[in-house]
């Protein structure tokens, strides 16, 4: 009964594992699974990144307008299309160009400086937002948005003045565009992505 236990676990024991060749071919698949992979994961990563992109620009706004309104005072949002940068300033920011202004740099972590561009990508409609607002040119490269105390966004004149910024890499271009609105009577702030299949930004 032992000499029988025996030669089962030595059996057992015995297998054989990969031969060189099986192991070579097991190793040439994985590569070349890696290698039809890593594109799709390197675009990834660079749409991950540009997501922040979206999420920034809205904060920006949104933290400029709270600042009004608990300052009492007009408080200035800058676009910076040269150096892709929200520059907020006035109240105790400071005026622009003061140590105190608060700055945001769009295209950081990883993300290119070329590969961030104001506007709307080429194929994308350029109709209005269903709100009704549309995109705001720049003015020597740049846009700015002014928060009154109230919260409202307000032409020399005293009329509301809607504004919208339009933003979208430039290598992945359909996939990224996105649009932050700001509605001029009420300072309401809207988040808009760009819908292939609708053609047109959705909210």
């Amino acid at each position: 009964m032992n000499r029988k236990v025996f030669h089962h676990r030595n059996g057992i024991s015995g297998q054989r594992g990969f031969s060189l060749p099986e192991l070579v071919v097991v190793l040439l698949v994985a590569a070349i699974i890696l290698v039809l992979a890593l594109p799709q994961i390197i675009s990834s990563r660079r749409l991950f990144r540009f997501s922040g992109v979206q999420r920034q620009v809205s904060t920006g706004l949104r933290e400029a307008r709270q600042e009004a309104m608990s300052q009492r005072r007009p408080i200035t949002i800058r676009y910076d299309n040269a150096n892709k940068r929200l520059v907020t300033f006035g109240g105790d920011f400071g005026p622009i160009g003061d140590a105190k202004n608060r700055i945001a740099t769009l295209a950081d972590s990883g993300l290119d400086t070329a590969d961030l561009i104001y506007g709307r990508p080429p194929g994308a409609s350029v109709a209005a937002l269903a709100d009704t607002t549309n995109m705001t040119a720049l003015t020597s490269g740049a846009v700015e948005i002014t928060f009154q105390p109230d919260g409202s966004v307000l032409d020399g004149s005293g009329n509301p003045q809607d504004r919208a910024l339009f933003f979208y890499h430039d290598k992945y271009r359909l996939e990224t565009a996105f649009a932050v609105s700001v509605l001029g009577a009420g300072g309401r702030i809207k988040i808009w992505r760009y819908s292939e299949g609708a053609n047109a930004y959705i909210e």
